[in-house]
């Protein structure tokens, strides 16, 4: 699996137009799995507020179709429900599984901390376009306009290769240090789970963790 991050950014100085393999469908929720709590940082961005008692961490590649359902079914449940009641802020962490993700993942952090989140969901919720797209890059960079980059702001973050080092750095963190192989993997306290969990799965856990 390391190698295969280290092989992205290669990946991404190519026009990214093909179709790349992503983590298989779970057909049931996975059991929990032991592993370190995630140390955060003041570059993290999240969804909820920073005083919530629960954190959850959440890996995720910006071209994979289960992370695209995650963020397109299960978050507006969870904004409504544990995020919306400052019971969880949730964490996302890039984890690009091929050179469309890391540019992709780019051109979300190139608008700054205060438009990270706001991209990332104009992303997952028009995946299916410009992942599909002919000319992918083009795509990206309208999505950049939706939010106020100018077009060559966009193609410059998407060719900046500092910022995909840091990209790459933060999922070999989620890798080696967490045991993170596929997305979407979510790190809840000291326990790794899966892309299988439903808003209420995730709901139930951080209940208990809330008592």
């Amino acid at each position: 699996m390391r190698n295969m991050l280290k092989t992205i950014a290669s990946a991404a100085t190519l026009v990214a137009g093909v179709m790349f393999a992503v983590s298989p469908a779970l057909a049931e929720p996975p059991p929990g799995e032991a592993t370190t709590a995630v140390e955060i940082s003041d570059q993290d961005v999240f969804y909820g507020s920073a005083d919530a008692p629960v954190t959850i961490v959440e890996f995720a590649s910006l071209t994979c179709p289960h992370c695209m359902r995650f963020h397109t079914e299960v978050m507006p449940k969870l904004k409504e429900g544990v995020i919306g009641e400052g019971k969880v802020r949730l964490i996302y962490r890039d984890f690009p599984l091929d050179g469309l993700a890391l540019r992709a993942s780019a051109l979300a952090r190139c608008g700054g901390p205060e438009r990270r989140l706001a991209i990332l969901d104009l992303l997952f919720e028009s995946q299916p376009v410009w992942r599909n797209s002919k000319d992918p890059l083009t795509s990206l960079a309208q999505i950049g306009k939706l939010a106020g980059l100018k077009e060559e702001t966009s193609r410059a973050c998407m060719e900046d290769k500092g910022m995909f080092d840091q990209i790459i750095a933060e999922a070999q963190i989620g890798e080696t240090q967490h045991g993170v192989r596929s997305t979407p993997t979510l790190i809840i306290g000291e326990t790794r789970y899966g892309g299988g969990l439903t808003a209420e799965d995730i709901t139930d856990i951080a209940n208990q963790i809330a008592k």
